[in-house]
């Protein structure tokens, strides 16, 4: 894993800092001037995050990465930030990465320059390393030299995250747009191409550094909130929605994998047992989850849109929200959060007043939904933990169509 991020920052910084300028991890010897140094924290051993070298921002990026992270994340930040503080920490942190510019004459192009003339200040940034997903992709925090973070920026580096950027910039125009009263998003400070690349520049939101949980009263508020952007009253059949007709295109349009051919006959066997069960029909964030959600006063701070859809069955939301809970705060076996999440759809979508067939129907078709979306990206290709469908999800859905 370690190796994997690693390869990963030597990938991405090919991107970020082009030719003259050459990325430089541990104590190389090549030449070129300093363009920029940091640390590799909390070592090049465990690589998890790059912040400045300069103590100010290297103290609000650390502070940054541990909010709304895990307990282990959050103590390490709290560590690093207290070295970085005194000032003891570059000293004993010894792991660098320098971007050199080996033309020497100060004006490579880099993502620093490239932001501080969209955001009209000089910049610093810091880049968190993630674990292998299909759809990973450098987040930076954009800073001032003095520590106030100004930006996060997304950067589509590939087709599929390039399309994901792409559809969070549309998103959060959608959502700026709709009056919501109890959801607040980012702004969309800037979006477009550089260097090949797609960059979405959002302002960040005022998430505290001991945030609260918030409440099921209010992540549920929110997403019926939500849900009905665009909703349909009185919903037609299942089977004869625009909903449905996209997803069983996009199953068809699968690559010929075994996982894929048993997903299509789980949905034709949906679309015979369930097809006929009228669905309401409005927006998702479609992936909402306690660590992209925060608290604010009466509202709910919320980020990554970048799966945001309108003209799915309401309530999905709600359901990706209790079950990715299970599976990564709770650590649940996936087989078994799976089928509990179809047990238990009924208590969770209760505030979305649905009938019995309906509760059943769209717990079934939103499992559908996630295995045709870790198949199209490719999840299980890229390593990550719960890409391989045909171990959890497909199971549960037959199950459910069993009983």
């Amino acid at each position: 894993m370690t190796g994997d991020r690693m390869t990963h920052l030597h990938e991405v910084g090919r991107l970020l800092w082009p030719e003259p300028l050459q990325v430089a991890v541990g104590r190389s010897r090549d030449a070129g001037t300093l363009h920029q140094e940091f640390l590799l924290l909390p070592s090049a051993r465990r690589p998890r995050l790059l912040v400045p070298r300069g103590r100010r921002a290297a103290v609000a990026a650390v502070r940054g990465y541990g909010v709304g992270r895990g307990r282990g994340a959050r103590l390490l930040a709290a560590g690093l930030t207290a070295g970085l503080r005194t000032g003891l920490a570059p000293l004993l942190l010894r792991d660098r990465v320098r971007v050199l510019d080996r033309a020497g004459d100060g004006r490579a192009a880099s993502i620093e320059s490239h932001l501080s003339a969209v955001l009209g200040t000089d910049v610093v940034v810091s880049m968190y390393l993630g674990a292998p997903r299909a759809n990973r992709k450098p987040v930076l925090q954009v800073l001032t030299p003095a520590g106030r973070t100004i930006a996060y920026v997304k950067v589509g580096v590939d087709p599929l995250t390039s399309r994901l950027v792409r559809a969070e910039a549309d998103a959060l125009a959608t959502l700026a747009g709709a009056g919501l009263s109890r959801t607040t998003v980012a702004e969309v400070l800037h979006s477009g191409r550089w260097n090949g690349l797609e960059l979405l520049v959002q302002s960040p939101l005022p998430v505290s550094e001991n945030r609260a949980r918030p409440t099921a009263e209010q992540v549920g508020a929110a997403q019926v909130e939500v849900a009905g952007i665009g909703r349909t009253g009185g919903g037609g059949p299942l089977a004869a929605s625009p909903y449905w007709t996209d997803l069983t295109a996009r199953i068809a349009e699968l690559p010929d994998t075994p996982a894929a051919a048993t997903l299509a006959d789980l949905v034709a066997r949906i679309e015979k047992e369930l097809g006929e069960v009228p669905l309401d029909l409005g927006a998702w964030h479609g992936d909402w989850t306690p660590w992209n959600t925060a608290v604010a006063g009466d509202r709910l701070l919320v980020w990554d849109w970048e799966r945001f859809a309108v003209g799915v069955p309401v309530g999905y939301d709600a359901l990706h929200w209790a079950l990715q809970t299970d599976l990564v705060n709770h650590l649940a076996d996936p087989g078994e959060a799976a089928r509990e999440s179809l047990a238990r759809a009924g208590s969770v979508l209760e505030r979305f007043e649905l009938s019995t067939d309906q509760v059943r129907t769209t717990a079934v078709g939103y499992l559908a939904e996630l295995a045709a979306r870790y198949l199209t990206d490719r999840q299980a290709e890229a390593g990550a933990r719960l890409g391989d469908v045909g171990t959890w999800l497909l199971p549960a859905v037959a199950g459910a169509l069993d009983d």
